[in-house]
């Protein structure tokens, strides 16, 4: 084998060295161009690991059995990149920027007034008068709103309030149908409950409509806050009069 061999490289040198010299250089072109080729993994060719491998049609991997594609990368890597921002059809995602689902979901909460009469206000007492109902974690644009009836001699007020926190925002009036109006951020933990309270000042007085909404927001910058009052108004010391909260 090995004589026949030598023969044939015997045969193939007196073969070249009787063509011209043209000939010869663009057969070692083509020699070397069919050598880089293997290198390649082309279409209809084999996928060829650690290399560039170029397509001119749509691969398809399909497991009848189960997942076709699992890739698996070192901590802190990311398992493939892709180098085009267009949207992907169909694709289904666990995370985005890292929150799931259920953290970008929108959510939040709804009360209102469900006495036909209004709600009573007893003297300077907190009464609630519209609740959000159980909340999930998150930070909430909280707004609410009640029309008060004062009897015109006293003022109503209401506020929003939270589990554990203290009261956030105040409105009303001494008019004889005051408007209360309170909007503010909350960061809840989950199954918190938001709630309005009003604050009558005399007999008589009631809450004739209110509603209480919060939604659940996401922002990438906090902000600066300033720590709420946590004292309580009386009727010789009412909200808008707490210049040294």
């Amino acid at each position: 084998m090995s004589y026949a061999m030598t023969g044939v490289l015997r045969r193939g040198g007196r073969a070249l060295r009787s063509l011209g010299p043209g000939v010869v250089a663009v057969a070692a072109v083509a020699l070397v161009i069919g050598g880089a080729g293997v290198a390649d993994a082309a279409t209809g060719g084999n996928f060829l690991l650690g290399n560039t491998n170029t397509e001119t049609s749509t691969s398809v991997l399909t497991d009848t059995t189960g997942i076709p594609l699992s890739l698996n990368a070192v901590a802190g890597k990311q398992p493939f990149s892709v180098n085009s921002t267009v949207q992907v059809n169909r694709l289904n995602a666990q995370y985005v920027g890292g929150k799931s689902a259920t953290q970008l979901q929108s959510s939040g909460g709804v009360g209102a007034i469900t006495s036909e009469g209004g709600i009573a206000l007893p003297l300077d007492v907190p009464t609630t008068v519209a609740s959000t109902g159980a909340l999930p974690a998150g930070t909430y644009y909280v707004s609410a709103t009640a029309t008060l009836y004062t009897g015109g001699a006293d003022p109503a007020f209401c506020t929003i309030v939270a589990p554990l926190a203290a009261q956030n925002g105040w409105g009303g009036g001494d008019s004889e149908y005051a408007q209360a109006a309170e909007t503010v951020a909350l960061t809840v933990p989950a199954n918190t409950v938001l709630s309005e309270a009003c604050y009558g000042y005399a007999a008589d007085q009631a809450a004739i409509s209110a509603g209480i909404i919060a939604i659940r927001i996401d922002s990438s910058s906090v902000g600066t806050t300033t720590a709420p009052c946590a004292r309580t108004p009386t009727p010789t010391r009412l909200p808008r009069d707490r210049n040294d909260c």
